[in-house]
């Protein structure tokens, strides 16, 4: 399942791209995986990739998080802002995003 959820949130989905720490040459994979930082600016204002590393996503239960990623809705109402992909996101199968939280709880924490 792990390794499942490794695939879909790097490869296929980018969620771990986006949510790296930032370097002059990309996402820094390896040391920074998850942390965090990258910012996306456009219409909508300027949005920053929140850490997705058990450090952050352990105050969330596994079923806020699957909440969060297809409804792009928090547990305290905000929303997340675009370039999240949340259309695409909320078409994920229930095995897929519970491959999806359980690879990102095997996250180093940053």
């Amino acid at each position: 399942k792990v390794a499942w959820g490794r695939y879909l949130a790097g490869p296929l989905a980018h969620c771990v791209e986006c949510h790296s720490a930032p370097t002059p040459r990309g996402p820094d994979l390896k040391n920074g995986l998850g942390a965090g930082g990258m910012k996306f600016p456009g219409p909508w204002g300027e949005s920053v990739a929140s850490n997705i590393t058990p450090s952050n996503l352990a105050r969330y239960s596994d079923d806020d998080l699957k909440k969060i990623v297809t409804t792009g809705m928090r547990p305290d109402g905000s929303r997340l802002k675009p370039p999240m992909g949340i259309p695409y996101y909320a078409k994920m199968t229930a095995a897929d995003l519970d491959a999806v939280v359980a690879y990102l709880r095997t996250l180093p924490r940053k």
